[in-house]
């Protein structure tokens, strides 16, 4: 039975690729970003199962939107996914202290405070899904804050499964290697995202851990593997 899904960073990339999945699946989708117009496309799909939310998931008072305007749209989230992100390739020299908490603030911070903002309006059974990296199960040089980072959302998805299920909520991860984004393409020579995954199949991994949990199941973590990976 079709329900309804908070994403976040849903403006593009994968977030983006999950809120066009969960809407062929006939769900209901309050979509969360920064890019306004981005947004409104994907409203255009689907105007009556779409609620566009701008918001800036570093900012304590835009969580609290989040959470009351989705409340007001439908009283009832079956499923959180949590696929904002920003990536950050530097020597442990070149970056700075203020950078490393921003990497730390939006990935990790952020889903552990909308998580709790939310926790009021989710239903039981609900699903939480968090997007990790490859990267916390693979040693890269030059990516402290976003390795490290990854490790902690893994290991917030464990603490948060441990404390919710007893009410019914788990929380879950996929952690995929490069994926041809726009964040991506930004960050890496044209070379490097050869073989590079589809963010729709990323989305597909999304959608089965959110349905195996309402069916009753529970997968902890899914991997995906690029095929430029060694």
């Amino acid at each position: 039975m079709p329900g309804t899904v908070l994403i976040t960073g849903a403006s593009s990339g994968i977030g983006a690729a999950c809120a066009r999945r969960f809407l062929a699946e006939d769900w209901s989708v309050a979509a969360v970003g920064r890019n306004r117009e981005a947004l409104e496309r994907l409203r255009a799909q689907a105007p009556e199962r779409l609620l566009a939310i701008t918001a800036d998931l570093t900012r304590e008072a835009d969580l609290a939107a989040i959470a009351a305007a989705a409340a007001a749209w439908r009283p009832r989230l079956q499923a959180v996914v949590q696929c904002a992100g920003d990536f950050l390739a530097r020597s442990i020299e070149a970056t700075a202290p203020a950078e490393f908490e921003r990497i730390w603030r939006l990935t990790v911070w952020a889903k552990f405070a909308l998580v709790r903002a939310l926790l009021p309006h989710l239903g039981r059974p609900a699903a939480l899904v968090h997007l990790a990296s490859l990267a916390a199960h693979r040693d890269f040089p030059e990516e402290t804050a976003y390795t490290s980072a990854m490790h902690a959302v893994i290991g917030l998805a464990r603490a948060q499964d441990a404390e919710l299920r007893g009410r019914g909520i788990r929380a879950a991860v996929v952690s995929p290697g490069t994926v041809r984004t726009p964040l991506t393409e930004r960050s890496f020579p044209a070379a490097a995202l050869e073989g590079a995954l589809a963010p729709e199949a990323i989305a597909g991994s999304v959608w089965h851990l959110v349905e195996t949990i309402r069916e009753g199941g529970y997968i902890p973590e899914i991997f995906h593997v690029p095929q430029n990976s060694a």
